[in-house]
């Protein structure tokens, strides 16, 4: 697997001195800096479900999600490389009894419309359980959720993309920005990617009336998982009137993972997993020669099943980018910087 990943990017590195395209089907703008302000939701949520004792009534399951679902984030994109991050918005109105989510994201990605590589950190602490109702007899007096303020999850994702049909087809058209779709075209995407999942608590994940179903398990306070997936799928950008512009993409393909499971008070387990990741992207917008406004969506999942507890961890979010793009002289070091041989790779 690790082979295969190596030989991928070094293709990447590779085809990527030979990069061209097709100017009837898009350009690239020659302003080089952009900035864009974004406003997003996100629905990100871990589910529980153990394979031990049989549980017709679905007590046992838990679906855990953090109450911090809006994001407000500023996006750089200058040349080759993009830069964006987030935090969450104050909570909305009607979401007493979720508690509190702390949350925050991080994103950096460099390439071309050859290939790219994304790399994303996110971290959440403070998580609601949405089935409380199935085991709490109170929760129709208070409303209040089940709510586990340690409840920590951090991901770490970094993925290589390689579009088959760079020549004709932008990525950065439907996201970035950058570049512009002119004519409608598709492509075949390649990726391979290197990921770390670290959800944490502190007891157990589980709380005292549904332990009794997880039985040797009951205490498991923390599950790590070191994945690398390669992935497969398609994209296109359908355009109308040279501006405006709807981008769909997915990926999906095998993961395996290495995992480290560990229990309150005492003790570890290690297992090796085959599993299956993917991702769901989408964006709708006008892209102008000044500015551009997007509406993006962009879901993720990842399993995590096993002989006796099963859990899954999702991310399904949406929002709005509004850029402006400036035309800055370049600076002298980045002048000599595009002159290099590492700056024709990305």
């Amino acid at each position: 697997m690790r082979a295969l990943l190596a030989l991928l990017l070094f293709s990447g590195t590779l085809w990527s001195q030979s990069a061209g395209w097709d100017t009837t089907k898009y350009h690239k703008f020659k302003s080089s800096l952009i900035i864009g302000i974004f406003q997003s939701h996100r629905d990100f949520n871990n589910q529980f479900e153990q394979t031990i004792t049989p549980d017709s009534t679905g007590i046992s399951k838990h679906n855990y999600y953090a109450e911090s679902r809006e994001f407000t984030g500023l996006e750089i994109v200058y040349d080759k490389f993009s830069l964006a991050f987030s935090l969450k918005s104050n909570p909305k109105k009607g979401s007493e009894g979720k508690g509190n989510t702390k949350s925050y994201a991080f994103v950096f990605n460099y390439g071309s419309n050859r290939w790219m590589m994304e790399n994303s950190f996110r971290s959440f602490k403070g998580f609601y359980d949405r089935n409380t109702s199935n085991y709490d007899s109170t929760f129709k007096e208070t409303g209040k959720y089940n709510f586990q303020p340690d409840f920590t999850n951090i991901l770490f994702r970094s993925k290589f993309l390689y579009f088959t049909n760079h020549k004709k087809f932008s990525i950065k058209a439907g996201s970035t920005c950058n570049y512009r779709q002119v004519k409608t075209a598709s492509t075949w995407i390649l990726s391979a990617n290197v990921n770390y999942n670290y959800i944490y608590n502190d007891t157990s994940f589980f709380p005292l009336t549904t332990r009794k179903y997880y039985g040797d398990y009951a205490y498991m306070n923390s599950l790590g998982v070191f994945g690398i997936s390669l992935n497969a799928g398609a994209a296109v950008n359908i355009v109308w009137w040279r501006a405006f512009i709807m981008q769909v993409m997915f990926i999906v393909g095998p993961e395996q993972q290495w995992r480290k499971y560990s229990y309150f008070g005492d003790g570890t387990t290690r297992l090796s997993y085959f599993s299956v990741s993917g991702e769901l992207r989408g964006s709708i917008g006008l892209n102008f020669k000044r500015c551009y406004i997007m509406f993006f969506s962009r879901n993720d999942f990842a399993w995590y099943y096993s002989s006796f507890v099963g859990a899954r961890n999702r991310s399904l979010g949406g929002g709005v980018i509004l850029g402006w793009r400036f035309n800055p002289k370049t600076p002298g070091f980045y002048k000599r910087f595009q002159k290099t041989k590492l700056y024709s790779y990305l």
